[in-house]
């Protein structure tokens, strides 16, 4: 199956985008000549907020609706929008016009990506992907972006989601399953 970061990497021209070195917290390609350090860090940040909005079924709805005019990073990171522009463009070593240009390039292409990878989605099925895809995206995210700060979820930066192997993966599982399940309240 091909994951939404290698999709959006193809979609930078780039084959493959390394995955982070959960105990050195950088790219597990040692030469930084080998790796783009933009598309490392907008891809998995932008996917992040997109998992972080889609938590709620009702923003999760929201996203195929919207237009491409939409301001993406606006809706998905608010305040903190300029911080993380200019976390990104310090790690790329890129001015923050560049970083904040790529970041909502990235958010136009998820939204098609989605529509592409689930036909007409609603918010259940969108929840559903980015849960089935937040594994894969943390294993991307640099630490430096420090995105669980921008979000407010310190999960996000653990180190522990962006190990994998047996043992990972099936804790992963279990976690993948908790953070899809639905809690409704009982009507009486």
């Amino acid at each position: 199956m091909t994951t939404i970061i290698d999709k959006m990497a193809q979609l930078e021209g780039i084959q493959h985008l390394p995955q982070i070195d959960p105990n050195t917290q950088d790219s597990s390609v040692k030469s930084s000549d080998d790796i783009n350090k933009l598309a490392q860090a907008v891809i998995p940040a932008v996917l992040a907020g997109f998992y972080k909005f889609s938590r709620n079924e009702l923003n999760a709805a929201l996203i195929p609706a919207k237009n491409a005019l939409t301001d993406w990073i606006e809706i998905l990171f608010g305040d903190e929008k300029k911080k993380l522009v200019k976390r990104i463009a310090a790690y790329a070593n890129v001015s923050t016009q560049t970083a904040a240009l790529k970041m909502k390039q990235a958010a136009n292409n998820v939204v098609n990506i989605l529509k592409e990878d689930l036909g007409n989605p609603d918010g259940k099925s969108i929840k559903k992907y980015f849960t089935d895809q937040r594994n894969n995206i943390l294993q991307h995210l640099p630490a430096d972006i420090e995105i669980g700060n921008i979000l407010n979820d310190n999960t996000l930066d653990d180190r522990t989601n962006k190990m994998s192997g047996p043992v990972s993966g099936l804790m992963h599982t279990i976690e993948k399953t908790f953070a899809s399940t639905d809690t409704e309240v009982p009507k009486n």
